[in-house]
């Protein structure tokens, strides 16, 4: 059997737009082409959109990502689904703009816009499709482990915003991201969002970074009252050891 290595992303952070609680994920499985070419790979990626209650409907309409130094002849199979290839905008606003980016947006007139798309063909609460992608990448017989390491490097540089805003990404950071229309309404006027994300896996199979969240003020400061408590416990018992009776 063909080596392969994955890794899962959980979208769930927003960027741009109030977060409005849609979630989806990311499944990102390698596999090595198995041709005379020992640096061709291959890329089966899952999008699933894992939205649920209070999220009475939504459609995942567009996704994109950026790709690690060393990958080139990307090349993208939509493999039935209503995912085309974006070839005019590379941009869900306000993130930058990305390697690669589909959408249901099929304007073969003007071009399809990433950021665009249309509900009805898009992934609704809890479905999903797979895209396929072939493509080199450069290095010394690098093993299908390297490149998916390097896949999961670039996914995981994600930067959060401030703690008052944990929900926000720096924008000049995202590098992988899935548009959301339709929120709660099953018309193109529906709530929107544009959201990102980190690996929750990693491609051992190990959890990914968790990402802690800010302390509440109350936490925090009960928690120092604690700490202070905790050192003058162990002083004290330091002071009877040493000098008993």
């Amino acid at each position: 059997m063909a080596a392969t290595s994955s890794f899962i992303v959980d979208l769930n952070k927003s960027f741009g737009d109030s977060y409005t609680g849609v979630t989806g994920t990311m499944d990102f499985l390698f596999g090595d082409a198995g041709d005379s070419n020992a640096n061709t790979y291959t890329l089966d990626l899952t999008i699933k959109n894992t939205s649920g209650a209070p999220i009475t409907s939504s459609s995942i309409t567009g996704f994109a990502f950026d790709t690690p130094t060393g990958v080139s002849a990307f090349t993208y199979n939509r493999n039935g689904t209503n995912f085309y290839k974006a070839d005019d905008s590379l941009t869900i606003s306000p993130a930058p703009f990305f390697t690669f980016c589909a959408s249901t947006d099929n304007n073969i007139n003007n071009g399809t816009n990433c950021g665009s798309g249309v509900v009805a063909s898009g992934l609704a609460n809890g479905q999903s499709a797979t895209v396929k992608y072939a493509f080199n990448f450069a290095g010394t017989s690098p093993e299908v482990g390297d490149v998916s390491n390097a896949f999961f490097n670039l996914f995981d540089g994600l930067v959060l915003a401030t703690p008052l805003n944990q929900n926000k990404v720096v924008n000049n950071t995202v590098v992988l991201a899935a548009r959301f229309q339709g929120i709660n309404s099953a018309t193109e006027n529906g709530g929107s969002d544009k959201v990102t994300g980190k690996p929750q896996t990693k491609p051992d199979g190990g959890p990914g970074d968790a990402v802690p969240g800010p302390l509440p003020v109350l936490g925090a400061a009960a928690a120092f009252v604690q700490s202070r408590r905790l050192r003058r416990r162990l002083a004290a018992a330091r002071s009877a050891q040493q000098n008993p009776g």
